[in-house]
């Protein structure tokens, strides 16, 4: 399937989205946004055409002062409410960002690591020295190779927003220390726990109530999955 994803740097959230497609068994091939079928994991909507019309499940937008024509896209899911609400789409549409299927991820026997993990976003260069005792995740390794490392962690903290969301979904408490020059600030962040009816604050450890998570989970995977029995209709 035709996705667009950003491709520029070896980033985990920018590559997650189609090393989930290909575990649900669709097929992912980049294409540039004017011929991609679909956008999942990323801030990357403000990214596409006007009028464009393919599937958006799981994207954001990166900044509130940003936007989208999505007036022909078929919405299956956004990010968060703040991204719902500044496209002004309807207010059934599943909140769901694509890093919550990280469980779905974990690879076979990764062993597990106890203790504190620091994961920068890939120009922070400052929060890995913050925390000089933590083991540090590379987040321009492999998305599963990051997943892993996060196995048994007690504690993640991290100016990435999508090591944040796949620690919240692996079920680990998680503490979220913005960069400056990470673009959008907070919004990012505020719209992923927008998707729960939740909070965020810089600093403070949080966990999504398992309930609410593993419902999230299932209504995302069964998107996902609904594509794959459409595709192999068509076929």
């Amino acid at each position: 399937m035709r996705t667009y994803w950003y491709n520029r740097v070896a980033n985990f959230g920018d590559r997650l989205g189609p090393v989930i497609m290909e575990r649900m068994g669709i097929p992912a091939e980049w294409a540039p946004p004017a011929q991609a079928e679909i956008v999942t994991a990323g801030s990357i909507l403000s990214q596409l055409p006007p009028r464009w019309r393919g599937i958006v499940l799981g994207s954001g937008l990166i900044a509130s002062s940003r936007g989208a024509d999505l007036s022909r896209a078929r919405v299956l899911a956004v990010r968060g409410a703040l991204t719902r609400d500044r496209l002004g789409l309807h207010r059934g549409t599943l909140l769901a960002d694509p890093g919550i299927l990280a469980p779905f991820l974990m690879p076979t026997g990764a062993p597990e690591q106890p203790g504190i993990v620091v994961a920068p976003h890939y120009i922070d260069d400052e929060l890995a020295r913050r925390y000089p005792l933590a083991r540090e995740l590379d987040v321009t390794d492999h998305p599963l190779d990051v997943i892993a490392g996060l196995a048994g962690a007690d504690l993640v903290i991290t100016s990435s927003l999508h090591v944040a969301i796949a620690a919240d979904a692996l079920g680990i408490l998680h503490v979220v220390e913005p960069h400056p020059k990470v673009v959008g600030g907070l919004f990012k962040f505020e719209d992923y726990a927008s998707a729960f009816g939740l909070g965020i604050e810089p600093g403070i450890p949080r966990l999504t109530p398992r309930p609410q998570m593993e419902a999230r989970q299932e209504e995302l995977r069964d998107y996902y999955l609904s594509l794959v029995s459409n595709r192999r209709a068509i076929a």
